[in-house]
């Protein structure tokens, strides 16, 4: 559900060339035309990067009011959460996320990591676990690797709502990275990409 609206795309302009006021502004005047769900979670990101958590927490909150059944919502207000301190609160959103989505291997691995800083060994290794089996990770590490070897960058995965260019992903910036991170579930999948970039042997 991508806006169309002229608000969101210069907003979204502005955020990738940090102007975050800036995008502030559009998103809010895109919010007074039209109640997007997409736009409210990119607007949280934008308030959760000028240090407003309370305000970046109350965009995803409604963006997960508007979108009840996406689990993207839940891990997006699962990493403000984490943020903010609320380890306990992130955890009940990744539970909530993965219930939707039990084929989100970035939710169950999140999900784990929370865990184990809670030091709930048993359940963070069970939700690894999980994550591992439906992410093949180590046919992955190995695929990133050898293209690393040949000088390339992880094949982009052509997945319909993904705004990411795929003539040069090297080129694509952390902000870039992150907003889609909250609004796609391709946003994920290049999330972990770049975490495992720097697993480069």
């Amino acid at each position: 559900m991508i806006s169309s609206n002229k608000h969101y795309i210069t907003g979204r302009k502005k955020f990738e060339a940090q102007d975050f006021e800036g995008a502030l502004a559009d998103y809010t005047k895109c919010i007074q035309e039209e109640e997007n769900p997409n736009v409210y979670s990119e607007r949280g990101v934008v308030l959760f990067y000028l240090k407003r958590l309370d305000l970046s927490l109350d965009d995803m909150n409604y963006a997960a009011d508007l979108e009840p059944e996406n689990p993207y919502r839940y891990s997006s207000r699962a990493f403000i959460k984490d943020a903010m301190g609320d380890v306990e609160g992130a955890i009940e959103d990744y539970e909530r996320a993965v219930a939707l989505d039990p084929e989100d291997s970035i939710a169950f691995n999140n999900l784990g990591l929370l865990q184990e800083k809670l030091g709930y060994a048993d359940q963070s290794k069970q939700n690894f676990k999980k994550a591992d089996e439906i992410a093949n990770i180590d046919e992955l590490l190995e695929k990133i690797r050898k293209e690393q070897k040949a000088g390339q960058s992880p094949e982009n995965e052509s997945e319909e709502g993904s705004s990411f260019p795929t003539e040069d992903r090297s080129s694509l910036s952390i902000l870039a990275l992150l907003r889609d991170t909250f609004t796609t579930k391709s946003g994920f999948k290049d999330y972990i990409r770049f975490l495992r970039n720097g697993l480069k042997s």
